[in-house]
């Protein structure tokens, strides 16, 4: 991982983002930050680019070198999915403010980059809790994983930080609960795509499976959860990514969608 690309707007969740990130960054000093803002009609870019080098400057444990500033006009997912051609983007960290649990309808800008952006996705709620990560949970459904690419971001946050990933599988029927063949082939891809940080898996019955998911993130620490979008799985059914958009738009704990 060398290049990543936040989205700046001056708000809080996205200054939270920025702390995140360059927390996240300080155990590799090759990592660049993009910052990247889009502006509106009118705003005043050298203004802009002050008031963002000035954000930049109170990182005093950061080389400034290592944060590079993108001030542009257009909408915000081509743009950066444009960046990611250009700058050869390998994660994007973005901030939200997510939305309320009986608002499931009102996508929100961050819900609407994960779902159709294809490239990983570290979604950081405004509220998010001061940086750790020792522990990973992988939500995990229970079709076959079939892109397993998409598993060496996770690969590569682990070896970061050194950090636990363990395996979580809601099931809505308590009979399907254990090890199918699919489940064990799925198990076999975990070990060896993530080495010795693999650590264990756990079941759960629960007819809501969100809901499964957030008890489990309660009674647990977890510094971040990670999804696989259905996109990667064999059977390629909700390939819309329900579950995806759900979890970013309520998680409380930083999710990493790995897309």
């Amino acid at each position: 991982m060398k290049n990543i690309l936040i989205p700046f707007d001056f708000s809080r969740a996205s200054l939270n983002a920025l702390d995140y990130a360059v927390e996240f960054i300080t155990k590799e000093p090759s990592i660049l930050l993009y910052l990247l803002h889009i502006k509106a009609d009118g705003d005043n870019e050298e203004e802009l680019q002050k008031k963002m080098n000035k954000i930049i400057s109170e990182y005093k444990d950061t080389s400034v070198s290592k944060i590079k500033t993108l001030i542009c006009s257009g909408k915000l997912i081509p743009t950066i999915l444009n960046y990611r051609e250009e700058l050869e983007i390998d994660l994007v960290i973005m901030g939200t403010k997510g939305a309320a649990l009986d608002e499931d309808d009102i996508p929100t800008r961050t819900s609407k980059f994960v779902q159709e952006a294809n490239l990983p996705v570290l979604v950081i709620p405004e509220d998010a809790s001061k940086f750790k990560l020792g522990t990973i949970i992988l939500t995990l459904g229970k079709e076959k994983i079939a892109d397993k690419d998409a598993l060496y971001t996770l690969l590569d946050v682990s070896r970061r930080f050194g950090a636990e990933v363990h395996i979580l599988t809601i099931k809505k029927d308590k009979a399907t609960i254990g090890y199918s063949e699919d489940d064990e082939q799925n198990e076999n891809i975990l070990q060896y795509f993530l080495e010795n940080f693999y650590s264990h898996r756990s079941f759960l019955e629960n007819e809501d499976i969100e809901k499964g998911i957030m008890e489990y993130l309660e009674t647990h620490d977890a510094d971040m959860l990670a999804i696989m979008p259905n996109t990667h799985l064999d059977s390629g059914k909700a390939s819309r990514g329900e579950l995806t958009r759900i979890l970013t738009l309520h998680t409380k704990t930083p999710l990493l969608v790995l897309d």
